[in-house]
């Protein structure tokens, strides 16, 4: 018989039936000098009075079943992975029910983790499934490694040494933080150091380049043909070739479950598109004609397939891309699209003299190799690139159309074949006169950047001592004003 008065007994009353502060207002009220009885069960407490329901003060607990038979807790306990072990069909109250539905899923196309579990789930569900089916549980295992701090320690709120995710994400996008985690070691159950500089790195290199690249293609949009793989052009030829290897390699990484084969050739493609493919090809969209309708109907069909490609890992770029440069009898998301077919893309690449798609990397390949030690004797010799040359040697024939891609590259007048690899550094007064007409064709890019004018707007350049603009020749300084044409 407890006595008391009235909040104690409330209070008491509340919690006899499991119930919370917040529901003191349902509790009954009683009168003075009345009596009410407590429906009260002991619940399973430790030796310092706290809710316990694990072993051994549960078994103070008495259950009965629906007869109100009392019930008895079985003493041996299997391993607690057996049941995990058992989830692929335990889910399905297999083989109890929906016995179509088990049968056509098992065994699993794959399992993703982290390293841990090689031990425990993925080992445990192969015997279950092993024991009780004779097959395996599952096909394919993505085992991912842990995620560390950038100094190697275990990431810890206790030690403050990660920042939030959805600050990352806000910082740097969603589409960086996934490419970074899906190419790195840490998809190869190795530990990886998260470092934002690394992260920061993929955003600027992978993500903003090719932006940028999606940027200057729509500068040209008033202009440009629908997709196509049909030009001739050596550069389109080459850049189609390179995308045919993409979407196999993503492809072949992509259906072996390794997201690192699948993900880290789409970097190097997409540096090779805006650095090579279209720094080379600016010259042929700019001028006009039926060349910068090739070269745009090319670019187009390269960014609509690479949307598709890139979608698994960077979803939200992907869209981006897509939806600029789709056609209106296709699908309204890069999401509802089919992923590209690489037979269209052979047909684009088998022709002419170069031979097929690995001759026209090789010779590329070579290209820009060449290109770059070329670059380094113009580094050596102090001259810049814009000072056209005379020359460069080199031992081993290109095709005609490389080998103009080669000196367009090194601005030279010929490329020649010799005992050895050299660059005339000669400089003629007719060759001086053409670096000076470059320096200020730069010049006056840059002025109508600076002026926002689109490539669209025509302009006259207007040599005056007192211009805003100016540009350092071999005759000294000149400065000048950009004058917007009436038509």
């Amino acid at each position: 018989l407890i006595i008391s008065h009235g909040d104690p007994l409330w209070v008491l009353d509340l919690l006899a039936v499991g119930g919370e502060p917040k529901d003191i207002e349902h509790t009954r009220y009683l009168d003075t000098g009345t009596s009410a009885k407590l429906d009260f069960v002991p619940l399973p407490h430790n030796d310092d009075y706290e809710l316990d329901l694990h072993l051994p003060y549960i078994d103070e607990v008495t259950l009965v079943n629906e007869q109100g038979e009392p019930l008895t807790r079985t003493s041996e306990v299997v391993d607690c992975w057996v049941e995990s072990g058992s989830m692929p069909f335990a889910e399905y109250h297999y083989p109890f029910e929906n016995r179509a539905d088990f049968e056509k899923r098992t065994p699993g196309d794959f399992v993703s983790e982290y390293i841990a579990q090689t031990r425990t789930w993925f080992y445990y569900m192969h015997v279950m499934s092993t024991l009780i089916f004779g097959h395996r549980a599952f096909k394919n295992v993505v085992v991912t490694g842990t995620i560390l701090a950038k100094d190697g320690e275990k990431m810890s709120k206790s030690k403050g040494n990660f920042t939030d995710p959805m600050v990352i994400v806000d910082t740097y996008g969603a589409d960086a933080l996934r490419y970074y985690l899906m190419s790195s070691v840490v998809m190869q159950a190795e530990d990886l150091n998260f470092r934002e500089d690394d992260l920061k790195e993929m955003q600027n290199k992978v993500v903003n380049i090719l932006r940028n690249t999606l940027v200057f293609y729509q500068m040209y949009t008033r202009e440009v043909p629908p997709p196509s793989r049909d030009s001739k052009h050596t550069l389109d030829r080459w850049v189609l070739a390179r995308l045919e290897a993409l979407v196999q390699e993503v492809e072949q990484g992509f259906d072996a479950f390794d997201t690192v084969r699948a993900t880290r050739p789409i970097r190097t493609f997409i540096t090779d598109f805006s650095t090579w493919y279209v720094r080379r090809s600016r010259d042929r969209i700019r001028q006009g004609g039926a060349e910068t309708q090739e070269a745009l109907a090319t670019m187009r069909y390269v960014l609509h397939t690479l949307s598709k490609v890139i979608a698994p890992v960077m979803p939200f770029v992907a869209e981006e891309v897509f939806v600029a440069v789709r056609e209106e009898n296709e699908p309204v998301s890069v999401h509802l699209a089919d992923w590209p077919q690489t037979s269209l893309l052979t047909r684009a690449v088998a022709f002419v003299s170069s031979g097929g798609t690995e001759e026209i990397l090789k010779n590329m390949e070579r290209v820009r190799t060449l290109a770059s030690e070329g670059l380094q004797l113009r580094q050596k010799a102090g001259i810049k690139v814009r000072q056209p040359l005379a020359a460069l040697t080199i031992t081993e024939a290109l095709p005609e159309e490389f080998s103009a891609i080669l000196a367009d590259e090194l601005n030279v007048k010929e490329i020649r074949v010799g005992a050895e690899f050299g660059l005339d550094t000669a400089l003629t007064p007719e060759l001086i006169q053409e670096g000076d007409d470059r320096e200020l064709a730069r010049a006056v890019a840059e002025a109508r950047k600076t002026e926002g004018y689109a490539p669209h707007d025509r302009a006259s350049v207007v040599k005056d001592a007192e211009g805003v603009h100016s540009v350092a020749l071999s005759t000294g300084e000149v400065r000048f004003n950009l004058v917007r044409d009436a038509s």
